[in-house]
């Protein structure tokens, strides 16, 4: 496409043209050949420039200075720091980590690009940080360009970056070409979250030796499921068996570890606020600090909630499984907090985050006291104050208590 200095040229070469041809002056004719002729060389070049352009983006993470502590490490002991490293793998990004991101070119065609510029969009960055600029003077054959850049791992999720915009106006700005080059990439940010190190509400000392109800060979009967091969003749449920036809087996608790469970409100459009201090964000970190503590200390950590994507196992969770969904997970369930409520698994621990109360959930909240479970209600709300319908349910076996989106991390290690 011509620019504005290829008409302006343009007309000008027709300007001498027509002059030369009434004074038939020699040298003007020369000047009107140069200039039409500086037209259709950079016209030709510029044609399929940008085609053979490759590139490849690699992302690193960038180390902070090891002279400056964070808060959380400069308040663990040494041995403490040595097992919070270890959870992290290579190329692991959280949110509010920084990050490098490089873009490599190569340009494996004969006839070199010239004044390349471009916009890079990175969709997990800041705002302020999401359009980045580039201008590479020239790309020759056998010769790779790296552009780096530096940002925050702003928001968690599975992201994409999309096409990279490139124009040129080389060599001489006449014309200006065009390309959309793709460049798949995809990047997993792993929500924030403290590395809770004690949480006094789980480490009662009437609480920690109730036993856990889980499915296990204990000695009480926690529930019915069909028969399966392998399964104990002893273990049959002849009343349901005779009931429904086919045969049914008892389930029983496991006596010998207890149960954490985790119940996140993914009720479609029931989130707060905007960005990271969303209230649904702010229910993303409590689970994630839960999970750490819980993989931590050994004890059999489950999430539960009505997901329309993501559907988790009903056995306990590694670590890195916790940090993977909640990573992906959104607020795009149909089901209702208090329906699922109604279909809890067994457990010793139940932290219940709730994003939106209203009646049905303080009704639900209200008929899970049971004499072998501790239950936590965390309301999130904006200005961290407790809902006043809320207020009443303060019974044996319920505690609940209220965060907000800033005051998340302090309710926490109160706890």
């Amino acid at each position: 496409m011509p620019t504005k200095r290829a008409w302006i040229l343009l007309i000008l070469a027709l300007i001498l043209y027509f002059l030369a041809n009434q004074t038939q002056v020699g040298w003007i004719y020369i000047i009107t050949d140069g200039l039409i002729g500086l037209l259709l060389v950079a016209a030709i070049y510029a044609c399929g420039m940008l085609n053979s352009i490759q590139a490849t983006r690699i992302l690193r993470n960038v180390s902070p200075d090891p002279t400056i502590p964070t808060p959380e490490a400069a308040s663990a002991p040494v041995a403490d720091r040595e097992t919070v490293d270890l959870d992290f793998t290579p190329l692991a990004f959280h949110e509010d980590d920084p990050i490098e991101v490089a873009l490599q070119f190569n340009h494996p065609g004969l006839k070199p690009a010239l004044l390349v510029s471009g916009l890079e969009h990175c969709p997990f960055a800041p705002a302020v940080d999401q359009i980045q600029p580039f201008f590479i003077p020239g790309l020759f054959k056998g010769q790779a360009n790296s552009l780096t850049y530096q940002t925050l791992c702003d928001r968690r999720g599975l992201h994409r970056f999309s096409s990279l915009q490139l124009h040129s106006r080389g060599p001489f700005g006449l014309f200006q070409t065009r390309r959309t080059l793709a460049v798949p990439t995809e990047i997993l940010i792993y929500p924030a979250y403290h590395p809770l190190k004690r949480l006094r509400v789980f480490e009662k000392k009437e609480f920690a030796e109730r036993q856990a109800l889980r499915v296990g060979l204990g000695s009480q009967v926690i529930g019915t499921r069909e028969y399966r091969t392998g399964d104990s003749l002893r273990q049959i449920h002849w009343r349901s068996t005779a009931r429904i036809g086919q045969l049914v087996v008892k389930e029983f608790s496991d006596d010998e570890q207890q149960a954490f469970t985790v119940i996140l409100d993914l009720q479609a459009d029931i989130s707060i606020g905007r960005g990271k201090f969303s209230i649904f964000e702010t229910a993303i970190r409590l689970a994630a600090s839960l999970g750490y503590y819980a993989t931590q200390h050994n004890i059999p950590f489950r999430l539960v909630g009505a997901s329309q994507k993501w559907t988790l196992p009903a056995m306990p969770l590694s670590w890195w499984v916790i940090l993977n969904y909640l990573a992906k997970v959104e607020n795009d369930g149909r089901e209702p907090l208090a329906k699922v409520l109604s279909r809890l698994p067994a457990s010793t621990f139940l932290v219940i985050l709730i994003s939106r109360p209203h009646e049905a959930i303080i009704k639900a909240l209200s008929t899970l006291s049971h004499p072998t479970r501790q239950t936590l209600a965390i309301f999130i709300t904006l200005d961290g104050a407790l809902p006043p319908t809320a207020s009443s349910l303060k019974t044996a076996g319920l505690d609940v208590k209220s965060v907000s989106p800033h005051n998340w991390l302090d309710v926490l290690i109160n706890l």
